[in-house]
């Protein structure tokens, strides 16, 4: 795919989980059933999709502290708009869990107004930990999710929903995750 050759490394990061997806979605295993049930042409669908880098996204673990204890508030990993169907763009966070296996983490104070740094946390998508096939892989089924209106509409908020449509995702398709990560080699389109 000429469009992510232009992205150089991360193009071809992009190409092979992109490829990996297109195994999955390909053939009659219970995620793809899954995703054909919200459009018969989801393969096709996805098969359409372009893909852009946002260079400038958010790049920090936020951590804070309430009566639950510590949370963290991972940086977005990709978007893409809902039931946009065929010729939809996902967008990638250059700084995000589908490129970086770790991230600074900003404390943030009890209001929310101020930050300090306060270490570094492994970034994950689920259980996989990121710049990972399965994580990859994971955030193009979930953005796919959307763009075919399988998946309810989420945003980068604190209040889960997104960890909740990965959940999902992973719900029907996490064998068909693992068995496509570890079926072509890392690096390869």
């Amino acid at each position: 795919m000429l469009e992510l050759s232009a992205l150089g490394k991360q193009g071809d990061t992009v190409a092979r989980a992109r490829g990996q997806v297109l195994e999955i979605l390909q053939y009659g295993n219970g995620c793809a059933v899954w995703f054909q049930e919200a459009d018969p042409d989801a393969t096709e669908v996805f098969r359409s999709l372009h893909f852009k880098l946002e260079m400038r996204g958010t790049s920090y673990v936020y951590g804070m502290t309430d009566k639950r204890g510590q949370l963290f508030k991972h940086p977005w990993a990709a978007r893409s708009i809902e039931k946009a169907g065929r010729d939809a763009t996902i967008q990638l966070n250059a700084n995000g869990p589908f490129f970086n296996q770790t991230s600074h983490i900003m404390q943030l104070d009890p209001g929310g107004m101020f930050m300090r740094p306060s270490g570094n946390l492994t970034l994950t998508i689920s259980s996989y930990n990121g710049d990972t096939p399965e994580a990859q892989i994971t955030i193009l089924l979930h953005e796919l999710g959307h763009i075919i209106g399988r998946l309810p509409e989420d945003d980068d908020s604190w209040d889960g929903r997104s960890s909740r449509n990965t959940s999902e995702v992973l719900r029907h398709c996490k064998t068909e995750t693992r068995a496509a990560a570890h079926h072509s080699p890392r690096g390869s389109i």
